[in-house]
């Protein structure tokens, strides 16, 4: 699957440090269900992997009162694409989630940073087509963190936003 820079809103065609081909393949190949489901009414949560290992013992799919969450793990918060943080929501959903690792402390030099500026464009367009900014939320979580238990937290939060003003 190719994804065009014609998919991306004008407002984020020209964001500075976007992902490596090798990345956006593997999340265009993570989130192949995401990109072809017309409607997801759940919330996706992308998981940094190098700053929280047990992210990878979170179900990739559950049900939380009434509400699909479906998590995607990557390599780095910082290769999180715009494109997907908005698809997720624009295509129904409730919201999504970025788990990065804590401030100042990135694996990568500053993935949690590129992963903030992200949110932060996705919150600022969603405000502008008169959206809830609150439905893009990035986590900094630590290793010693309860990662299930902030997940759930963040899923309620979603929750109580209601369905996603898109279904409308």
């Amino acid at each position: 699957m190719r994804l065009s820079r014609a998919f991306l809103p004008v407002g984020l065609r020209d964001i500075p440090g976007r992902p490596s081909k090798e990345v956006t393949s593997l999340m265009a190949k993570c989130g192949e269900n995401l990109m072809s489901e017309s409607i997801y009414t759940g919330v996706t949560v992308y998981i940094c992997h190098r700053c929280i290992p047990q992210g990878s013992r979170l179900p990739r799919q559950w049900t939380q009162d009434g509400v699909r969450v479906r998590v995607i793990e990557l390599p780095c918060s910082g290769k999180t694409d715009t494109q997907y943080l908005f698809h997720a929501i624009e295509s129904g959903g409730r919201g999504v989630l970025v788990v990065a690792c804590p401030q100042g402390e990135c694996h990568l030099a500053q993935g949690n940073y590129r992963a903030e500026v992200r949110i932060r464009t996705v919150r600022r367009l969603l405000a502008e087509i008169g959206m809830e900014p609150e439905r893009a939320e990035l986590l900094h979580c630590s290793q010693d963190s309860d990662l299930s238990g902030l997940v759930r937290e963040a899923v309620e939060r979603f929750r109580a936003m209601g369905e996603s003003p898109v279904l409308a």
